[in-house]
């Protein structure tokens, strides 16, 4: 689909002449291609947890490509993953917090940058440990994906600076407005002694709050792979992404859930926060049922 966008764009806009109109165009289809490419990585999510396919040969292919089209290296992102659900929204501890914690506008703008760099920080770290093959696996897949780019689409004469160009300028800005629903302005998870069993999302894990439920309509849940119930993925995180709004209906109540109405109330909520927010900031938004359904 989104080689689709970028062909037809370039037949559609490419022979506009008014500048306003064909730049227009090119705007709106680009921050569509940005929200089909959070998809794919997303989609490349599940392969991190292996179960994006049931063959691991297939899970391995499909998400080193998807990952590397948004260029993710899979194998650090892996890493990088896993240590973000062993310490998820811990102060110090939790990877992701250097992308987030400085301030919303540091988050909003660079968070983006500073997520990219991290995986390749995790890249560089595996390669000076030795561990050649899971970085020659990235290496293969970020160069297919850079080849299609700047090899591949160009020798099809469709122009870099009408898709490729504007979309990469308006992925940083889809990413972030996606990402600032995952744990921005929740209370710091505190774990006083962490069992094998609670790092890998065992009961007292789950009954923590380190993420948010964003409610969306039906087709933004299939584009980005059901991210929206992202705290029932950390409660679950070996649940493929299509089990997740089952899980949540099957477990709120048993576990507490911040739930918002929506990405855009989401970021008009945070953007008064800080990222490690207080009780009071987020306790209209815990829902609990009356009974599991």
């Amino acid at each position: 689909m989104l080689f689709a966008d970028y062909y037809a764009i370039q037949l559609i806009a490419g022979p506009m002449e008014n500048f306003w109109l064909k730049w227009s165009l090119i705007a709106l289809v680009s921050v569509w291609n940005g929200m089909l490419m959070i998809g794919m990585g997303v989609l490349s999510h599940d392969a991190v947890h292996g179960v994006l396919f049931r063959s691991r040969f297939w899970n391995e292919v499909w998400g080193g490509l998807l990952a590397a089209l948004v260029l993710i290296p899979l194998q650090a992102n892996r890493q990088f993953h896993m240590e973000h659900h062993r310490y998820s929204h811990q102060p110090g501890r939790d990877p992701e917090n250097p992308m987030h914690q400085s301030s919303f506008l540091f988050a909003l703008v660079l968070g983006p940058f500073v997520a990219l760099y991290a995986q390749y920080r995790v890249l560089f770290a595996m390669a000076m440990r030795g561990e050649i093959v899971a970085v020659l696996k990235d290496v293969f897949f970020i160069g297919t994906a850079l080849a299609i780019y700047f090899v591949l689409m160009p020798s099809l004469g469709v122009s870099l600076l009408l898709t490729f160009g504007p979309t990469w300028l308006a992925l940083p800005l889809v990413f972030s407005i996606r990402a600032l629903a995952d744990h921005y302005g929740i209370p710091p998870v505190v774990v006083e002694a962490t069992t094998g069993e609670d790092a890998d999302g065992g009961a007292n894990v789950r009954q923590q709050l380190s993420a948010w439920v964003v409610l969306t309509p039906q087709w933004l849940q299939w584009l980005w792979s059901h991210v929206n119930y992202h705290e029932v993925h950390h409660k679950y995180p070996y649940l493929s992404h299509q089990y997740l709004p089952q899980a949540f209906e099957a477990s709120r109540g048993r576990y507490p859930y911040l739930v918002v109405d929506g990405y855009w109330r989401s970021l008009f909520n945070v953007m008064k926060l800080k990222y490690y927010g207080r009780p009071e900031d987020v306790r209209r938004f815990v829902a609990v049922a009356t009974s599991a359904s």
